[in-house]
């Protein structure tokens, strides 16, 4: 018998990934059907990935970095019913024996009356004798261990290829991610400033319309259909906002419920930070239980974050009946069925009883309290002491100076560069946004921070900070730094972290008189002068003359105007003002090419030499290449141009290949200078 190789060879050889022991967050995954992720989501997963692990160093096995992008929340006892209910199962002679692929009846009916106490109404029910009054039954419920995992199965259910969930930005990016392993589409709604970062309704349905014409124009129906805008994620409370639409809102919510409604979308209204909105007269309204909306939306209510239960895994769905067969189904042919505790546990966390009320409302009083304590701390660390609600002053300097000692005063004084959004008060759950835009641009031992990868090493460093980019979670605004942080970490954690920030930030230097950046269409014309003259100073007695005095500013202004979309992400400008001081072109190659990347033209304004903006622009080109996975890269230069092969060589290129290139009529020596993109910044800040 031949044996080729060893079954765990051959599983290697298929999962290369798997070769290489990771610390950390395990891999986003693929596709279904394995092709690449849009780019929206491939930037989201990207950026997740960074944070989760690249990021961090070997010594990581030793020394513990401290992660502010957590998703836990407040360490805090379990809420006291849900931990009866368990023991009351637990103490029952009923372990033997195999749950329902439904859950029980019992518990499905104590989480129908919790939603229906909440206002949940059916306007159009079913002919069913078990339906109730409000158009409802216990097969509107079914149950599993996480919303994530029944928010997998929604997705599956409701879409086709090609489809695509609209989901707000910011927003929890591994929802977007787990939307395209299910073979769902992704697009961002952005949340802006001038809507108090809170869904526009008009906005909605414009985003809506316009992705379902685009979809009609560039899809055919070979498969019978074509695909269209199929569900809206609507997260109330917002992660990472932890912005509130509650009773408040009542007509904001009507309002989003009838666009999606009108144009067949699903509303999926994520409920899981609802009970620890700080505001108890204000507490995230579902959209179900606005009349006329039931049979469009889809609601997730889960146990993990507000109820101290994140370990245990517990969340339940409320739809239309037809939803909830097909996720049973799902449930039966995937995992058979949910475990009874998981029931028991909900049902304790969530029905109807003068209990419950009784148990809820002390302990939701004591925790929404603590968390609006924990925001009135982190932002005492961040705007400084005096920004604080009175109430928590005291409470707030006693525990920073019992943490820090005699730095006390300097924590409190707030961190200098670095600010909350403005008009983005966090309402509810236990994340904040900070903005870092102010540090864009400065530099650390020479190089400069530019983008939110830089942020993250950076502070990661000096600190061995973490924490969530502004790229994960679709911040609406490119060119700001922003960083989503988790305030429900043990105090002494969270103050240690903000200081040592501060202190991070304490190593700055200056940022430079100028900016770097995509290139924009009206940088052509100046784009093209510094190469024409760029090539007349430098090449002058190498290339022949009449090949120089033969090129032309406004034939190469016009060249640059007609390939600007195909290289508007790979020109990156040095622009002082609106003048323009050098660029930098590069090439992302395909994996089978020898190379990952190469430099195709890098130019400086004459005036401009030997100022650093060269070093600058290869430094940052070679950062873009290393966030598109490249890892190594190729520039040529002509064997003449001793200041060019001077340069490279002080960057660390190896002169590894030769050739000739054709440039008029006549053909040159060029060297190939071989760079590998980690080894660049190695030495630098990063």
């Amino acid at each position: 018998m031949l044996i080729k190789s060893s079954a765990i060879d051959r599983f290697l050889r298929d999962n290369p990934e798997l070769g290489e022991r990771r610390f950390g967050l395990p891999l986003v995954g693929n596709r279904l059907d394995m092709d690449r992720f849009n780019p929206t989501v491939e930037k989201i997963a990207d950026a997740i990935n960074f944070y989760g692990y690249e990021v961090r160093d070997a010594d990581i096995c030793k020394i513990k970095d401290i992660d502010l992008g957590s998703g836990n929340p407040l360490k805090y006892k379990p809420f006291p019913l849900c931990i009866d209910k368990m023991k009351e199962w637990l103490d029952s002679d009923n372990l033997y024996s195999y749950p329902y692929t439904e859950g029980a009846d019992t518990i499905r009916k104590e989480l129908l009356d919790y939603v229906e106490s909440l206002g949940f109404v059916n306007d159009r029910p079913y002919p069913y004798k078990d339906v109730d009054d409000k158009g409802l039954s216990v097969h509107n419920i079914t149950f599993m261990p996480s919303t994530s995992m029944i928010f997998n199965i929604i997705i599956n259910i409701i879409s086709r290829p090609g489809d695509v969930l609209l989901v707000t930005g910011p927003n929890y990016g591994l929802f977007t991610i787990r939307a395209e392993r299910c073979g769902a589409e992704v697009d961002i709604l952005p949340l802006e400033k001038e809507d108090n970062f809170l869904v526009n309704p008009d906005k909605l349905a414009s985003r809506i319309d316009e992705i379902n014409e685009s979809l009609q124009k560039v899809y055919n129906r070979r498969k019978g259909y074509v695909p269209r805008v199929v569900a809206f994620l609507n997260a109330n409370p917002n992660n990472p906002t932890g912005k509130v639409m509650g009773e408040k809102d009542v007509e904001l919510l009507t309002k989003i419920g009838n666009v999606c409604n009108e144009r067949g979308v699903f509303v999926i209204d994520d409920m899981v930070y609802r009970d620890i909105t700080f505001d108890e007269n204000n507490i995230a309204k579902p959209i179900a239980t606005i009349p006329g909306m039931f049979r469009n939306t889809i609601s997730l209510f889960g146990l993990s974050k507000s109820y101290g239960l994140a370990s245990l895994r517990a969340g339940f769905v409320v739809a239309d009946e037809l939803i909830i067969r097909e996720v049973i189904n799902r449930i039966f042919q995937e995992i058979d069925s949910s475990p009874s505790i998981t029931g028991y546990a909900l049902a304790g966390g969530f029905n109807a009883s003068t209990l419950r009320k009784d148990v809820y409302d002390a302990y939701f009083k004591e925790l929404r309290e603590e968390y609006k304590y924990r925001y009135n701390l982190l932002k005492a660390l961040v705007d400084g002491i005096d920004t604080v609600d009175n109430k928590y002053k005291e409470e707030i300097i006693k525990d920073v100076e019992s943490v820090l000692k005699d730095k006390a005063k300097i924590a409190l004084k707030g961190l200098p560069l670095v600010t909350f959004p403005e008009n983005l008060k966090t309402e509810s759950g236990f994340f904040a946004i900070l903005d870092f835009t102010k540090i864009k641009g400065m530099k650390y031992k020479g190089r400069i921070i530019s983008t939110e990868r830089d942020l993250l090493k950076f502070f990661y460093k000096t600190g061995r900070i973490r924490f969530l980019v502004g790229q994960s979670i679709s911040w609406p605004y490119e060119d700001e730094l922003v960083g989503r942080v988790n305030f429900a970490l043990d105090k002494e954690l969270l103050i240690n972290a903000l200081y040592n920030m501060g202190r991070s930030l304490e190593l700055l230097t200056e940022k430079e008189d100028y900016i770097i950046r995509f290139n924009r269409l009206e940088d052509q014309e100046q784009m093209a002068k510094i190469k024409i003259e760029g090539y007349q100073n430098t090449y002058d007695g190498i290339i022949t003359s009449t090949y120089l005095k033969k090129m032309d500013v406004k034939e190469q202004t016009e060249r640059y105007y007609r390939s600007f979309e195909e290289y508007k992400y790979r020109v990156l400008v040095a622009v002082r003002d609106n003048e323009v001081l050098g660029y930098s072109c590069f090439d992302p190659k395909e994996k089978a090419f020898k190379y990952d990347s190469e430099l195709e033209s890098l130019y400086i304004k004459q005036g401009n030499h030997n100022k650093g903006i060269g070093t600058s622009l290869f430094i940052e080109t070679a950062k873009q290449l290393l966030s598109l996975g490249k890892r190594n890269m190729i520039v040529w230069c002509l064997k003449d141009n001793k200041n060019a092969i001077k340069f490279y060589e002080s960057l660390g290129g190896i002169k590894s290949e030769t050739k000739l290139a054709k440039i008029g009529e006549d053909t040159y020596e060029e060297y190939g200078f071989y760079f590998d993109l980690e080894e660049i910044d190695k030495d630098g800040s990063f």
